[in-house]
């Protein structure tokens, strides 16, 4: 338990409670103190840090009788590490002693203007930005708290390479001991590459099964992460929404037309920190039961921070089974890695709402730290699309009037 001694309340509290910081922007709060009586101190100061780190441990045999050993995988990058002195001889108020009561010191940084990456959590590394007062006295330990703050390198999805549908297909024919059946066909796009948490992916499939199987079709949204230190690499894999199709009978074929999957509050795309990658991909497979092997395509997305403002520019509805390469649709390079792209081309007008991040809190304490005093539990922020929308196409038309009796 943290003995508090003197101090009735030690914490951070942040401009209008404000959780969520972009590039180049202040973050302004104050420092409270309560004491039960007065306190003699050295000085009262604060810090801002950003760090990305990444440690996870792989067990090594020594190939002898000394058994196996443990090796350590560790790196760090540090994006920024500011100080301000709020009181004692380095400052402005150079008192010695505080008195009995309340007392507030008002702080404010600016965060860099680019090259640090979105908050992250991880098992094996993360990217974390966090405030930390201390109280330092002439003897006895120091008195400390800490708080996080969730900060977002901006993915605008609004740009035109964001736009672009991605498509993919496999075809595979079964053997069945001396049989080889029909062909099984898969196509699968996207309405776009670039989407929000709380959006949903829309998906156009064309199933062909000319097997003497019944196959099932299922969409699952996937998040890879990456881990890199000293030349290795360790990696996970999630699983998040998953959608399961109508069983498809042997020489049948079918499809989907605009099929959602919705993208729940998880980390953007991180593509701009050597040490951590987070990626996406939606998954499409044809299972086949009693087959050793399901047939799968991956349709790589990316998770952004901006949500889309409107329809791509120039989109027109068109038959949901026509491909982009039928439908003469233009498609632009490969989109940049975002660290490259100039910031001030980048909108980063804060969407209306922010989501905790679903793989929840962790504790942001370390052994450096000692004792903190608060709550350090955190949670990332993202942002979010409540009630989103997605733009449906219009009703199918027929030549043939359904009425043709009718009376005009």
């Amino acid at each position: 338990m943290i003995t508090m001694g003197k101090l009735k309340l030690f914490e951070i509290v942040l401009d209008s409670n404000q959780n969520v910081y972009y590039p180049g922007q202040d973050v302004k709060g104050k420092c409270m103190i309560e004491l039960r009586s007065e306190l003699k101190l050295k000085s009262i100061k604060v810090y801002m840090r950003g760090v990305a780190k990444v440690h996870w441990t792989e067990s090594r045999s020594t190939g002898n009788r000394l058994g196996a050993y443990t090796e350590h995988y560790n790196a760090e990058i540090e994006y920024f590490f500011k100080k301000q002195v709020l009181c004692g001889p380095e400052s402005s108020d150079s008192r010695d002693v505080l008195s009995e009561g309340h007392h507030e010191f008002m702080f404010a940084f600016q965060l860099p203007n680019g090259g640090i990456s979105t908050s992250f959590e991880g098992k094996y590394g993360n990217v974390r930005y966090w405030l930390k007062a201390e109280v330092e006295k002439p003897w006895g330990f120091n008195h400390k708290t800490k708080k996080a703050f969730t900060v977002i390198s901006p993915i605008d999805i609004n740009r035109r390479e964001y736009l672009t549908p991605v498509e993919n297909s496999i075809e595979k024919s079964l053997c069945c001991l001396c049989c080889t059946s029909g062909p099984i066909h898969l196509y699968a796009r996207t309405d776009r590459t670039g989407y929000c948490p709380g959006e949903s992916i829309s998906i156009t499939a064309e199933f062909e099964n000319h097997s003497r199987r019944t196959i099932i079709p299922h969409a699952t949204l996937y998040q890879s992460q990456t881990f890199l230190a000293t030349g290795k690499s360790r990696s996970r894999r999630f699983k998040f929404t998953i959608v399961t199709g109508l069983a498809i009978q042997p020489r049948r074929t079918a499809n989907w037309d605009a099929q959602l999957l919705k993208i729940p509050a998880v980390s953007p795309s991180i593509v701009n920190c050597s040490l951590i990658k987070v990626e996406y991909a939606v998954r499409i497979t044809l299972q086949i039961p009693l087959i050793a092997y399901n047939l799968s395509v991956y349709l790589p997305i990316i998770v952004g921070t901006v949500p889309l403002r409107a329809q791509p520019s120039g989109s027109q509805y068109r038959n949901p089974l026509m491909r982009p390469s039928e439908a003469r649709m233009t498609f632009y390079p490969p989109v940049p890695s975002y660290s490259a792209l100039e910031l001030e081309d980048i909108s980063i007008t804060p969407p209306p709402t922010y989501a905790e991040c679903i793989s929840g809190s962790v504790d942001i304490g370390d052994d450096e730290d000692g004792d903190i005093i608060g709550d350090t539990r955190f949670t990332p922020m993202y942002a979010y699309v409540h009630n989103y929308s997605p733009a449906l196409p219009p009703p199918a038309y027929s030549e043939i009037d359904p009425h043709p009796n009718q009376p005009d």
